[in-house]
């Protein structure tokens, strides 16, 4: 605190007397300049009128008549020789034309008597003497200033030093592994954006750390059930059993475990707090009858497409490579838990477009919904792998909905299974025009 304090205050302080010293020379200047006509003036006045005085009476009591006139002029007046001050050619030339020259170093006026040897000198002034010198008083006035700006200095670094070690400790806290740890600052803090900062960084930390790590747990676990089969299997073979049937069974343990990994992959792609997806306008009907015919081909089960879009060539923006993984989860899950029959049905309103997937299974309780969007949790209580999958199927189609700005929703089917509607913003164009 001592060594933040001292910083800032000298630079507050040089900061100060520099600004101080520029304004003060700026304002002599400006004064000087002001007054120099106005003082000029004056000046030629009286001594017009000394000359005046002296005019009518013989050189020799003119000094004798300036000691008089002295009482009555508020400025020193003395009769001088031309060689009584140095001067330069141009000021002796000017006072033989009959100038009046000002001499700067010594603060008076001189002006030559005509036809004579002697010249009028006036000064020095008193004013013009106390806007060059420095007095003491200033010095001591800025001294004072200067002390003067060291309580406001420490009233507010003060709290400022204390919001810093506020977080420079919960900095280390979380360094050392701590992500629960936040900042709790005033809402006047000069810090307090800063805190509003690091708060949603340890946050975004936090999660990522605990999704990292179910991800470990969870996948370290379902690897397990396939590796222990193909272990089973490869000792079966090494005993003499028929091998035939073990290596198709061997290929459909290393199938699982392919999947597995894939969606390892893929949830850890996209498991980011803040994802940017490459949307691009997608001819969404043809886009949708490829994905049913690739879905179909599969299996037995072809779904129904039902569009509500205007237009014969609608258009929507969205990842093309991520929404085909979406919907291919959710037309799979469909098939897997859902039934004998799967509808698709694409519709568009106030800037949002809607994709619902329904299926006539048994649904969804409404309880379970939000969590079967989380990593690694199914329906069934059992992590049987003949129903069960993996668990990360619909939390990829989360995550690729907010990818979106959009989301995945879970709700009644009106076939009486589960609807999972993928929704997000986005223009409608009926081909290259836009559809309002």
């Amino acid at each position: 605190m001592r060594q933040l304090f001292l910083r800032f205050y000298l630079t507050v302080v040089v900061c100060f007397l520099a600004s101080s010293l520029v304004i003060g020379a700026l304002y002599k200047n400006l004064l000087e300049r002001s007054n120099e006509h106005y003082l000029s003036d004056i000046f030629k006045t009286t001594i017009s009128v000394i000359e005046s005085a002296l005019g009518d009476l013989p050189s020799s009591i003119w000094h004798d008549e300036v000691k008089r006139l002295k009482n009555k002029l508020p400025l020193p007046v003395e009769i001088e020789t031309l060689s009584t001050y140095t001067l330069s050619p141009a000021n002796q030339q000017a006072l033989v034309n009959g100038d009046i020259i000002f001499l700067q170093n010594q603060d008076v006026y001189l002006h030559r008597i005509p036809d004579t040897g002697l010249m009028v000198v006036l000064g020095p002034v008193p004013y013009l003497q106390r806007l060059d010198n420095f007095a003491w008083a200033d010095l001591v006035a800025l001294l004072l200033m200067c002390a003067a700006l060291g309580l406001p200095t420490w009233l507010w670094l003060r709290p400022l030093w204390r919001d810093l070690q506020h977080m420079a400790r919960q900095s280390r806290q979380l360094g050392e592994g701590d992500f629960s740890t936040r900042v709790t600052l005033h809402e006047g803090s000069t810090l307090n954006s800063l805190g509003v900062t690091f708060n949603r960084m340890a946050h975004d930390v936090e999660e990522l750390t605990a999704s990292r790590k179910a991800l470990i747990d969870a996948v370290s676990h379902d690897l397990r059930t396939p590796l222990a089969r193909l272990r089973y299997r490869l000792e079966a073979i090494k005993s003499g059993a028929e091998s035939g049937q073990q290596i198709i069974a061997i290929e459909r343990d290393l199938g699982q475990i392919d999947e597995l990994i894939e969606e390892w992959l893929t949830m850890s792609t996209l498991d980011k707090p803040h994802l940017n997806l490459e949307t691009q306008p997608i001819e969404i009907l043809p886009w949708l009858k490829r994905q049913i015919s690739e879905f179909s081909s599969q299996g037995n089960i072809t779904p129904d497409l039902i569009n509500l879009l205007p237009g014969k060539t609608p258009f929507l923006e969205a990842d093309s490579h991520y929404l085909t993984r979406a919907l291919a989860n959710l037309m799979g899950n469909a098939r897997r838990y859902g039934g004998t029959e799967i509808v698709l049905t694409i519709e568009w309103e106030n800037g949002i477009a809607k994709l619902h997937v329904d299926d006539n299974g048994q649904g969804i309780p409404e309880s379970e919904r939000q969590r079967l969007l989380q990593p690694f949790e199914r329906l069934e209580v059992s992590r049987n792998r003949q129903t069960g999958g993996f668990g990360l199927g619909l939390a990829i189609v989360s995550m690729i909905m907010r990818g979106h700005k959009g989301a995945a929703l879970i709700n009644d089917a009106p076939l009486g299974g589960a609807r999972v509607t993928l929704c997000w913003p986005t223009p409608l164009k009926d081909g290259r025009l836009a559809l309002k």
